[in-house]
């Protein structure tokens, strides 16, 4: 998913509504199996979901904590019953993972907006402001991963989209993104200073 495909600001959202709707996509039927959605798979469910509500709302699937200490999004889900007695408990389990994601989109939006470029910047100033908003984005997938085995593709998701939201093209993005990250942070660490200044310093010199 692109930043364009998840930003909220392109895609309202009625929180006091999402348990309704998750609902009726965990009792509609699986297109493959024809049984409820939500006895049949996840995924089943953010495909229901991302037909409701569009493209952004599958990222929970991918971004849903699976053991203690995984470094990603969405953590602390309730547990999730079995049979057909429990659908509503999973309704609410499925309302709490796309609630975490919209918030964590919302978050970012957040985040990325102080570093956006205006129409009329120059290249310079586009420049600066990208190398300036790498250590504000870099903190705040650690204090949300807490550095986990798997933070690297939150952090690295990340700094994409803020990329692409400050006008770098998606594939020159993702490849100068994949550069540093894999050059500079490691799983289950924490980035010191100067990874982050190295990171900061490649945003800084590219071109785009």
């Amino acid at each position: 998913m692109t930043w364009r495909d998840v930003e909220p600001a392109k895609h309202p959202f009625d929180p006091s509504r999402a348990l309704d709707a998750v609902r009726a996509v965990v009792a509609s039927p699986d297109p493959e199996s024809g049984r409820p959605r939500g006895l049949w798979s996840d995924n089943s469910i953010a495909q229901g979901l991302a037909e409701h509500y569009g493209t952004w709302a599958f990222g929970w699937y991918t971004a849903m904590q699976l053991y203690p200490d995984s470094g990603t999004v969405i953590r602390e889900l309730p547990p999730c019953g079995l049979g057909a007695r429990d659908l509503d408990q999973q309704a609410r389990r499925y309302t709490d993972a796309l609630l975490q994601w919209r918030g964590w989109l919302e978050e970012l939006a957040a985040a990325f907006a102080p570093f956006v470029p205006g129409p009329d910047s120059d290249a310079a100033t586009r420049r600066q402001l990208r190398e300036s908003g790498v250590a504000a984005l870099v903190t705040l997938v650690v204090e949300r991963t807490q550095a986990g085995e798997l933070w690297l593709g939150t952090c690295a998701q990340a700094l994409t989209w803020f990329l692409e939201a400050t006008g770098v093209p998606v594939a020159e993005a993702e490849e100068l993104v994949d550069d540093i990250v894999d050059g500079e942070f490691a799983s289950w660490v924490a980035p010191d200073a100067e990874a982050i200044g190295r990171a900061r310093k490649a945003v800084g010199e590219h071109r785009a």
